[in-house]
Order: C-alpha cells, then structure tokens, then sequence
C-alpha cells in the first residue's frame, strides 16, 4: 500500500512538471530566439551555482512581462513546490529551460 502510494505521488509529480514545461513553452512562444537564448542562458548558470532565489527572480520577472492566462497557470503550477529542495529545485528549472527552448519564436522560425 505506501509503495502504491509513493509511485501514485511520483506519477503526479512528473505530470506536473511536465505541465510546467507545456505551459512555459505556451507561455514564450512568439518571443524572439535571441531573447529565448539569452534568458536560458542566464537561467542555467544559477542553476549550476544553485541560486534559486536568483533564478525564481529572473524567471517570474520575464514570465510577469508577458502577463497572459497560460503565465498565471505557471505561477499557480510551480508555486505547488515552493519553497523547493535542491532536487525539486533541478526539476523546475530543467522543466522552465526546456520549455523555454521548445517555444516556437515569432516571425516564420
């Protein structure tokens, strides 16, 4: 029974960070690939430094600018996992870098 339960929690958790990659890739489609690079750039060396306090900055202040229905699902969805462990930390980032990466930028590229 806790094992049916442990993978039934584990089976939720990456479908929530899953969603958290679908909705970032909705919510930065549309936005420049120059822009896109440099954000996961800055995105990636403060995970590799583990600075999350950095990280949620950057990222909530360029999901903030965008300001749609898809940006506040975001919020709501990795707000579920804060304050995050240094694990669930990794997870989340990887899952926003992902997204980030997998948007499709405006202008027919």
């Amino acid at each position: 029974m806790v094992e049916s339960l442990i993978w039934k929690s584990e089976s939720m958790e990456k479908a929530s960070f899953t969603n958290i990659k679908e909705l970032t890739e909705k919510v930065f489609e549309g936005t420049s690939k120059n822009y896109r690079q440099k954000l996961v750039y800055n995105l990636l060396n403060t995970v590799k430094s583990n600075n999350q306090k950095e990280f949620f900055w950057m990222f909530l202040r360029a999901l903030n600018a965008k300001g749609d229905s898809n940006a506040e699902k975001l919020s709501n969805e990795i707000s579920k996992f804060y304050p995050p462990n240094s694990s669930t930390f990794e997870k989340i980032a990887y899952s926003v870098i992902l997204g980030i990466l997998s948007a499709k930028s405006g202008g027919g590229e």
